[in-house]
């Protein structure tokens, strides 16, 4: 990470408005290249991009499988760290953001994957899908830029565009784990005229299981993962 990103990250980081406004705190966030990899994944190294989000696969796939004949979709999907490899191992992968600017860099990234479509989301919420149109439905390092109630809007949305026996995950890192808490303190610290949107929220194990459980998903599981990571998972009802 150059000394220039590194400065570009803070003063865009110290300058955006209201955390609500996704779109505009992501589309600033996205100005160029350098600047939504560091956004998106703290660096902006291909070969470390392509690590993590295969480590990521490593854990969705015993968390909810993923099958060769699957429909997926991925909310939140930023420069589409994750949908490049996994659209190897499914039969289409869909990715929706609420940054065009965001989706542009994925689109660069994706330019040889035909079994790929990106979606622009023009509000919180995932009303460009029509219901039963997925299979698997995943969520992964994005609650943490949300509030709680907008993070339990994409779980009911998901619940409806999912088809019957079709599976969701949903992670964040958590409040009860020394990561979770040390990244809640320094946030604390922040003078409130001063509090950057993009600042990191955390969930609970409890929390996670509620939405799901309140949407209607059935098999609900909690999982403790790596990195401080926790996961909530769920089916559709048939």
């Amino acid at each position: 990470m150059s000394s220039d990103a590194q400065a570009r990250w803070q003063a865009a980081a110290s300058s955006l408005g209201d955390r609500s406004s996704y779109k505009k705190v992501w589309d600033r966030q996205a100005t160029d290249l350098d600047l939504a990899w560091l956004s998106v994944a703290g660096h902006t190294d291909e070969a470390t991009l392509d690590l993590t989000a295969r480590g990521f696969i490593d854990m969705l796939r015993p968390a909810v499988g993923i099958g060769p004949n699957d429909i997926v979709l991925e909310i939140g999907c930023g420069i589409g760290r994750v949908g490049k490899p996994l659209s190897q191992e499914c039969l289409h992968w869909f990715g929706a953001d609420i940054s065009g600017g965001m989706l542009g860099h994925a689109a660069a990234r994706l330019r040889d994957r035909p079994n790929t479509t990106l979606v622009e989301l023009a509000t919180v919420g995932l009303q460009e899908f029509p219901g039963d149109a997925f299979d698997l439905v995943y969520c992964t390092i994005v609650f943490m830029h949300l509030f709680e109630w907008d993070r339990f809007r994409y779980v009911e949305e998901a619940f409806r565009v999912l088809r019957p026996g079709g599976r969701c995950y949903f992670d964040n890192f958590s409040l009860d784990s020394d990561h979770g808490w040390n990244v809640f303190m320094e946030s604390a610290r922040y003078p409130l005229e001063r509090r950057p949107a993009h600042l990191s929220m955390s969930s609970s194990r409890e929390e996670l299981g509620v939405y799901l459980r309140k949407a209607g998903f059935a098999d609900v599981r909690v999982h403790d993962l790596p990195n401080e990571l926790i996961a909530a998972t769920g089916r559709k009802p048939d």
